[in-house]
């Protein structure tokens, strides 16, 4: 096994990125959650590389098998993560371990690891356009669901990850290399924004962002709606515009899918002092630029008694907002109904509070606090004057 030495910041550094990795006679079985990979490498405890990184830290515990592991497969592998159906921790975390592993390794095949309890068909769309945006031909890819033991396994150390480090340029320099035969790259220009008014409530979005989006439209932004559209139509209208806006999410590990062009990004936060992906999206692009767009949100504790952040329902500091487009040449600040934006507003919240409490929503998001830990909000953000609508909705959805 040939590895650097340790690096307090994780994985790939700002010096570049380390060797691939080569290990024998490796253990590899079901993953128990996106967490926990489920490759039990040699000396766990000292691995740096190839274990899973996030925020600067290894956040992966060497998994645990009570099931007898299968005859030891003799073919040479590539080692990737587990298998899962998350378009931002797939391109954030696993996909940051391919290019290099390819570049060395070629054609070998490639192991995913399966979750316990995912009976799901594989692949996903969603994860089938990423491989084949990466050039990956699914037949290359093996999926594991037991233990099994491999002879000769490779693996990359993630070039990126979650909160982590500013991304080498060798790391850029491969991902440009594998995807460069997808689409020519044209001269940026205009103004895009990628927008979240199309998801369903419960994945978090800025309340009224439907009015600002129709409003833009009509000021000339090309509007992006990415779970409309094909991955490669989102890589080619990312790539094309000068100035490109997102709504804080998952949409902006996408542009991660992409190298470095000349273009500047902004991102409006949903939540206060976010910076996600800065380490990752700066080198990617001429200038970054988080916009302090949140003016106030409401929330929901989960069974933890956690604040389920992702999924809240955030407002536009409006100032900010027309401040930043007047930035970029579009003038919504005189297009602007204060009136309108609050219609919009208000029917946003409802249809939040309709979707976060229905009785059949996941588990890790089913609100477990009280009505009043919600209601209390409302005051703080002007909504009082729809306190009783919500209080009267939550009452009937918590009935069913």
């Amino acid at each position: 096994m040939d590895e650097r030495p340790d690096s307090a910041a994780g994985n790939a550094t700002q010096e570049g990125l380390p060797p691939v990795l080569r290990f024998e006679d490796v253990i590899i079985g079901p993953a128990f959650n996106k967490n926990q990979p489920g490759a039990l490498w040699p000396d766990y405890a000292s691995q740096t590389y190839a274990r899973l990184y996030r925020r600067g830290r290894a956040i992966c515990k060497a998994p645990k098998y009570a099931e007898p592991v299968a005859e030891a497969v003799d073919e040479p592998v590539i080692f990737a993560s587990c298998y899962h159906n998350h378009f931002g921790h797939l391109i954030a975390e696993t996909v940051p371990r391919l290019p290099q592993a390819l570049a060395k390794c070629g054609d070998l095949p490639i192991v995913f690891t399966r979750m316990r309890n995912d009976r799901s068909a594989v692949p996903s769309a969603m994860f089938r356009s990423v491989m084949e945006w990466l050039r990956i031909p699914l037949d290359q890819i093996v999926y594991v669901d037991k233990p099994t033991k491999f002879r000769e396994v490779y693996v990359a150390a993630q070039g990126e990850h979650l909160d982590g480090p500013q991304t080498p340029s060798e790391y850029l320099e491969l991902l440009e290399a594998r995807i460069a035969p997808n689409f020519q790259h044209q001269k940026p220009e205009g103004v895009a924004f990628v927008t979240r008014a199309g998801l369903d409530h419960k994945m978090g979005s800025h309340a009224g962002e439907r009015y600002l989006v129709s409003l833009l439209r009509d000021l000339g932004v090309r509007i992006i709606y990415p779970e409309a559209l094909s991955l490669p139509d989102q890589m080619r209208q990312y790539s094309q515009a000068r100035h490109l806006a997102f709504s804080e999410g998952s949409a902006l590990h996408g542009r991660q899918l992409l190298g470095r062009i000349d273009q500047e990004i902004a991102v409006l936060r949903r939540r206060s002092d976010s910076k996600m992906a800065h380490g990752q999206i700066a080198p990617r692009c001429q200038s970054l630029h988080y916009i302090d767009s949140v003016g106030g949100s409401l929330n929901i504790r989960n069974r933890y008694g956690a604040d389920v952040a992702f999924a809240m329902k955030s407002f536009f500091n409006l100032e900010e907002i027309f401040s930043y487009f007047d930035s970029v040449g579009v003038p919504l600040r005189n297009r602007w109904s204060r009136n309108e934006y609050r219609k919009f507003r208000d029917q946003d919240v409802l249809a939040w509070i309709f979707a976060m409490y229905d009785p059949a929503i996941e588990h890790h998001l089913r609100p477990a606090n009280d009505d009043d830990y919600l209601l209390s909000q409302f005051d703080g953000v002007y909504l009082k004057h729809l306190k009783d609508r919500a209080a009267a909705l939550i009452k009937a959805r918590r009935v069913k």
